[in-house]
């Protein structure tokens, strides 16, 4: 049984065993021996566990011996932050099948056949879940990836969308291109405060349209206006924050214009109206 545990989480990480051995201190035979019956010595088990991103008690097929969370955790954190993020996709993507209670297609939504979902001819590669209990959105594409997941309120997803103008008008400035042209710009460049005439000068906007563009964008928190004292005065100056809610939006936005679309990993079993 502890063969066929290594062969089963070998394959879940993705490493052959060749690599599987060189990790281990073993031959590539050996691990082949093993996963056809054969049993490690004791001593190298915690580096079989460790290699394979497990513990020991998984390989002897003990599953609930430790917090799922935890052992998230510590997979996350004994790697640099580059290795962790693409860790924590396929952490996700795991999550995501669950979700699916679909056991069956395991397989087929492998690791393996994730990391091989290139964007050829233009297309894009998308899972989508959505149920009465919640909501997945990932696009899957190995060079260009995002995971959105939300479990639905108790009071259902329509009361956190009450305030209709509010909505309307962060639409009307993300639909706005000069106002896109300043994002881009202010977003290109180090967040230090700037004036109307560099932001105007960059975006080749005229000045008196960026002032009022920026009174917008700061009425809906993604900009700061402050005052630089100079010896000709008072002069406005803006900083950009709250990135990590914009990178999202254009995500989102640019996902729906998307015309070539492969859906890979879809499950719709909604029963009660989005909102």
């Amino acid at each position: 049984m502890i063969g066929e545990h290594i062969k089963t989480y070998r394959l879940k990480k993705g490493i052959t065993q060749e690599e599987l051995g060189r990790q281990v201190g073993v031959t590539t035979q050996a691990v082949s021996k093993w996963e056809r019956g054969g049993v490690p010595d004791a001593e190298i088990l915690p580096s079989i566990a460790d290699a394979l991103g497990v513990t020991t008690d998984m390989l002897f097929g003990r599953k609930n011996i430790q917090c799922i969370e935890d052992m998230a955790l510590a997979e996350i954190l004994s790697v640099e932050r580059d290795e962790g993020f693409k860790k924590a996709f396929r952490i996700l993507w795991s999550i995501s099948i669950g979700l699916s209670k679909l056991g069956s297609v395991k397989e087929s939504f492998s690791f393996n056949a994730l990391d091989s979902l290139k964007n050829n001819d233009g297309y894009h590669y998308y899972s989508r879940l959505s149920f009465d209990e919640g909501t997945v959105d990932a696009k899957l594409d190995v060079d260009n990836r995002y995971f959105f997941i939300m479990p639905e309120p108790d009071e259902g997803y329509a009361k956190m969308f009450d305030n209709i103008d509010e909505l309307a008008e962060t639409f009307s400035v993300f639909g706005n291109k000069d106002i896109l042209k300043i994002i881009f710009y202010m977003y290109s460049r180090k967040n230090t405060p700037v004036s109307l005439s560099l932001i105007a000068s960059k975006t080749k906007i005229d000045v008196g349209k960026v002032e009022k563009y920026m009174d917008r964008l700061c009425k809906c928190h993604l900009a700061e206006c402050g005052v630089i004292e100079t010896e000709n005065g008072e002069l406005k100056a803006y900083m950009f924050h709250n990135e990590t809610m914009v990178i999202p939006l254009l995500c989102f936005a640019k996902e729906m214009r998307d015309e070539k679309v492969i859906n890979w990993g879809v499950w719709f079993e909604r029963n009660k109206p989005l909102f």
